[in-house]
């Protein structure tokens, strides 16, 4: 029979996991540091949580480099190059009435 060491760990405990998060120090300044409170107020958040929240959107709606220096335009023209003429006004809003029949 083998021995096995044993320890003092209990067989439920399990490896340390990584931070989701660090602490840091930020400068800011006031007027916007009240805002990014009345922000947190409004939501029911702490003013950490807001902040993450706010750095998030602002880095999720920047232009990013996969962009390759192409304007908005061609890229929204890319977009929609496979689309149909009429699937085209459908994008854009316009309601396509079915032409009345003969019969009308």
């Amino acid at each position: 029979m083998l021995k096995t060491k044993q320890g003092t760990r209990s067989k439920d405990r399990r490896p340390p996991v990584r931070a989701r998060s660090r602490r840091t120090t930020l400068t800011l300044p006031l007027d916007i540091l009240k805002e990014v409170e009345r922000f947190a107020r409004e939501r029911r958040q702490t003013v950490s949580s807001a902040t993450a929240y706010l750095l998030e959107e602002a880095l999720r709606t920047q232009p990013s480099e996969h962009t390759s220096g192409k304007s908005f335009l061609e890229l929204l023209q890319k977009s929609f190059a496979g689309l149909t003429e009429q699937e085209q006004m459908l994008v854009d809003g316009i309601i396509l009435a079915e032409k009345p029949s003969p019969n009308d």
